[in-house]
Parts: C-alpha cells; structure tokens; sequence
C-alpha cells in the first residue's frame, strides 16, 4: 500500500484513516528536524546513534535501498527496524531513498533517517504546523504498529 501526499487541504483516506497531508506532515518534520540538527542520516550511523540512546529517537525513516543484492544491507535495516519496535520509536517507510536524500541534503543516497525527540523547553516555542505534522505522523504510526507491512508514503517531490 502506497499513501500519496496530498496538498494540506486535502484528505486521504486509506483502511478508513482520514488524515491531512501525510505526505506533506512527513516533509514538515525532517525539514524541522534538519534545521534543528536534530537529524541523524544513513543506516550505519543510525545503527550507532540508537545503540548509545534509542530513548533520544522519535522517529525512524525507511526508504527502499537498491543494495544490488548486498544481504548485508538488507540484514542491518531488518535489525533497524526491530530495535526501533522495541524501543518503541515510529518507523515510517517512504517511498523513495533518492526524495529522502534531497530533503534531508545528504550528499550520498540515504536509506534512513533518525529524527531525535524534542526537548520540552525547544517543544512550546515550536509553531502549531509542526506540532501538527508530527501528531499526524504519530497517529499514523499509532494506526499501524501492528501491523506487519507498514504503508509507504509518497514524499512529495519537492
């Protein structure tokens, strides 16, 4: 299942979720989260930063990675994401490892990307849009923990 972004006054609707934007409220927080060097891109250096404080990570972004076969790969991002569950971080899966690269500015193709939780004090000065775009990313999440094939979002191409 693929959910596209949809421009904010939009509504998607996917297994009777209603939400604004997904594609857009995923956009919005690894913009902020980049801005606020609050970001941690590619697989090994996300693997580093969650074995020294997973309880410091919100949310982990998953992109499908053309590793040409490479088991290796592959083997790390399925332990990536069972830690995540176990620590209870929120995986999102995208759409596109190329569209996550440009949006976070990483020189090389990024697979994944770690956004760290906001401290409370940086929290209330931050704006009402941000706010919301990561209670929809959260609702999101919330609505598919358990499942075993999270959806994939469209990121928006630009």
């Amino acid at each position: 299942m693929v959910l596209k972004a949809s421009d904010e006054g939009k509504t998607m609707e996917s297994n009777g979720f209603h939400t604004v934007g997904i594609g857009s409220s995923a956009r919005k927080a690894l913009l902020s989260a980049l801005e606020d060097k609050r970001l941690v891109v590619g697989l090994a250096s996300a693997v580093r930063s969650l074995a020294a404080n997973p309880e410091l990570y919100n949310f982990c972004f998953l992109a499908p990675f053309d590793d040409h076969g490479e088991s290796g790969s592959h083997m790390q991002e399925v332990l990536l994401e069972a830690f995540c569950l176990e620590h209870d971080i929120y995986i999102i899966r995208v759409d596109s490892a190329d569209k996550l690269s440009r949006l976070v500015q990483s020189p090389v193709v990024a697979s994944c990307a770690l956004v760290r939780k906001l401290p409370p004090k940086m929290l209330r000065r931050m704006s009402s849009a941000f706010r919301r775009s990561e209670s929809i990313l959260i609702e999101h999440c919330e609505l598919y923990w358990d499942e075993p094939h999270k959806p994939v979002i469209k990121l928006p191409e630009k």
